[in-house]
């Protein structure tokens, strides 16, 4: 008869309330606890997927950091290393259970973990504590949970009030019972290739300290900027000049791209791709870029003197695309139009090239919109605002969709997705509110 390690405890942040409709684990977090309580070891990582994140102002986890996380499959052999032959935890261990089941069977297992063989913290808390919130426990105990709904910060929290169940109860018979269940299960041999796993940004740098202690390996910290994406693709400098063709492909994408406002690490990355296909030397690209912030920023000046946020937006653009800091100041603390002609001259080559890159569209009547992912306004709210501005809502994406609105753009919902094939800007949910609020008067670029 084998022994049991002892405990796993463990919290997922997911897409929403059910495995079974669809939902999806997007990060996970472990706390190995020993039989007597004590805290042995922990990990975490997110996990990648291809849909929308739900309710991401409640686990605070964007697409954009997902993008480089490991998925499911590249996870699910060494997370079944670290549950093995240890009682499966969770706070409401019937929700965690059935997602982790349900990881395990899209790949074609069946792991020895139900709601039946796992311990509930919340039912525990219920019957010794009279609460069952997660919170309200801690605030009972006098347990720190400063990072709520972040899935270490609660598997932490978690293991901290098992240790506490475990001294109150310490002969208990379902902890002897759950133990030695956990110790003659089974857990089938994972193929699956592992993948380095990856924390949330805000908690790379105590993981570092946690994966040394669980002999794991820590996805490393790449720099994920345009000029560091497009550094690793392309030569420094060129000796050919880049073609007005091919500086007018590049800078079609790059119009496209900053549709939001922004650069998502979607749009980063396609640039990058591109600038490769096309041959462009970094120096090329950084010059196209410069050239871009000044059009925008003469574009700007057509209509008078711009308004603070539209350059202060400007100046989010430039140091999205790494502009150099004197052209930014130029582009956008100017005294009239000619001062920015005359800067716009500074520029050689690929200005040439690029000029008049910057165009303005307005969503009109009769155009087609769609949206993905959970939004502050519900979903009919928006379609209903739309439809009487002349403005058809739609639910997919298609060739003929004006633009696609995302409570997340770089979102990797069927839906983005299909955009992104058919070249259709997406933009976020305050893009649509100044659209609206402007009677669909919002510039979208083309």
């Amino acid at each position: 008869m084998g022994t049991s390690s002892g405990f796993a405890v463990v919290d997922f942040e997911t897409t929403g309330l059910s495995a079974a409709r669809g939902d999806r684990a997007i990060e996970v977090g472990i706390v190995q606890v020993a039989p007597d309580g004590t805290i042995e070891d922990q990990a975490e990582t997110l996990i990648h997927v291809e849909r929308d994140l739900g309710l991401q102002s409640l686990h605070h986890i964007n697409a954009a950091e997902l993008m480089h996380a490991p998925d499911f499959a590249g996870i699910a052999r060494r997370f079944a290393k670290l549950l093995e032959h240890r009682v499966f935890v969770a706070h409401n261990a019937a929700f965690d259970s059935s997602f982790l089941a349900n990881e395990y069977a899209r790949l074609g297992y069946r792991i020895p973990v139900n709601d039946v063989n796992t311990v509930c913290t919340l039912k525990l808390a219920r019957r010794i504590l009279g609460v069952g919130a997660l919170a309200k426990c801690c605030a009972m105990c006098g347990i720190d949970n400063a990072d709520a709904h972040s899935a270490l910060s609660d598997a932490q929290a978690t293991a901290e009030l098992l240790g506490i169940f475990l001294a109150e109860d310490p002969g208990w018979d379902a902890w002897s019972r759950s133990m030695q269940d956990a110790a003659e299960s089974t857990w089938p041999d994972i193929r699956e290739e592992e993948h380095a796993w990856l924390p949330r940004r805000s908690h790379e740098s105590s993981s570092e300290a946690q994966e040394a202690m669980l002999g794991g390996t820590l996805h490393s910290s790449v720099e994920h900027s345009l000029s560091a994406l497009i550094a690793r693709r392309c030569p420094e400098d060129s000796p050919v000049e880049a073609s007005s063709e091919t500086v007018s492909s590049y800078t079609r994408l790059l119009n496209a791209s900053l549709t939001n406002g922004r650069l998502s690490e979607h749009d980063g990355i396609a640039l990058a791709n591109l600038s490769c296909e096309l041959r462009l030397s970094q120096h090329q690209c950084a010059r196209i870029h410069e050239s871009y912030v000044l059009e925008v920023a003469q574009a700007l000046w057509e209509d008078g003197v711009p308004a603070k946020d539209d350059l202060d937006a400007l100046a989010k653009i430039g140091q999205a695309l790494s502009v150099r800091p004197s052209i930014i100041e130029q582009a956008t603390r100017i005294d009239t139009n000619e001062d920015l002609t005359s800067a716009i001259s500074v520029i050689t080559h690929a200005v040439d090239h690029a000029a008049n890159a910057y165009h303005r569209l307005t969503l009109a009547e009769g155009d087609r919109l769609a949206l993905t992912g959970s939004m502050s306004r519900r979903r009919s709210e928006w379609e209903e605002i739309l439809r009487a501005l002349g403005i058809a809502p739609q639910s997919a994406v298609t060739k003929a969709t004006r633009v696609l609105v995302a409570a997340d753009p770089d979102t990797e919902s069927t839906k983005a997705r299909k955009a992104r094939a058919y070249q259709i800007p997406i933009v976020d949910e305050p893009w649509l509110e100044r659209a609206v609020s402007n009677g669909i008067d919002a510039s979208i670029a083309d």
